[in-house]
């Protein structure tokens, strides 16, 4: 079976943002934890007979809904728990990614992103301290958030160690980079997001600094999986990203 492309289906913009400074933790998970979550119409990605779950902490700039720069546009730190599922259509599939839980650091941005995306975005308070994206070849990125919850900080450190060549789908890498549409589910009902963006500059890193409440943010459920040694980790530049208006499969 062969992935397909991005098909907007004509449908237009209604989002684009610059997704930046991305770092992304790659956990296997036992599939039995993430079926009650797949939306209807749609089935678990695998990748070599496995799961996984991805936690992703970014920074969003220059946020446009349907063209128009909304105030938060100067930038805000968002944080998500993800997994990957797949659509047929007739001998092809569409993959993509659903999101079990999503943090971000403006309360606006929260209800921007909950209206557009039908789904439940949470606001905690959010740092960071990345550098090293600034294209000059001895510079090595480092990304750092911070996000509150409760008393206490949780926190994601890694360092990037070399830049990635190979981002096929049959690299782990590739696999997560390799699902261009958004889904989320709202009364019963699927909906499907196409994006579109270029190819990212990536990074591969050995490990990640990690201590998260999960229990408290993304369920006693994902305790155990994100408490093991991740699978792979990868920091991206990132790009600008355009979302089109969504499609209701069901």
């Amino acid at each position: 079976m062969l992935a397909t492309t991005p098909n907007t289906n004509g449908n237009k913009k209604l989002m684009t943002a610059n997704y930046s400074e991305l770092v992304t933790v790659n956990f296997q998970i036992d599939p039995k934890i993430l079926e009650p979550r797949v939306p209807r119409g749609l089935e678990l990605d695998f990748f070599n007979d496995e799961t996984y779950v991805s936690l992703v902490a970014m920074m969003l700039r220059d946020v446009r809904v349907w063209g128009i720069p909304i105030h938060v546009a100067t930038g805000f730190e968002q944080v998500n728990l993800r997994f990957y599922v797949r659509r047929r259509i007739g001998n092809e599939f569409r993959r993509g990614t659903c999101f079990i839980k999503d943090y971000v650091s403006s309360s606006a941005a929260a209800w921007i992103l909950g209206s557009l995306f039908k789904a439940d975005f949470h606001r905690l308070k959010m740092k960071h301290d990345n550098s090293g994206f600034d294209g000059l070849p001895e510079s090595v990125p480092l990304v750092d958030y911070g996000w509150k919850a409760g008393d206490g900080w949780n926190r994601l450190r890694v360092k990037a160690l070399s830049p990635m060549r190979e981002t096929e789908r049959e690299t782990k890498h590739g696999f997560v980079l390799d699902h261009d549409y958004q889904y989320s589910q709202r009364k019963g009902k699927t909906l499907e997001y196409p994006s579109d963006r270029p190819d990212w500059t990536i990074w591969s890193a050995s490990q990640a600094s990690f201590q998260c409440d999960v229990k408290r943010l993304f369920g006693v459920e994902f305790a155990k999986p994100l408490g093991r040694r991740p699978s792979s980790i990868f920091v991206a530049k990132g790009s600008d990203v355009t979302i089109f208006r969504p499609t209701t499969i069901n």
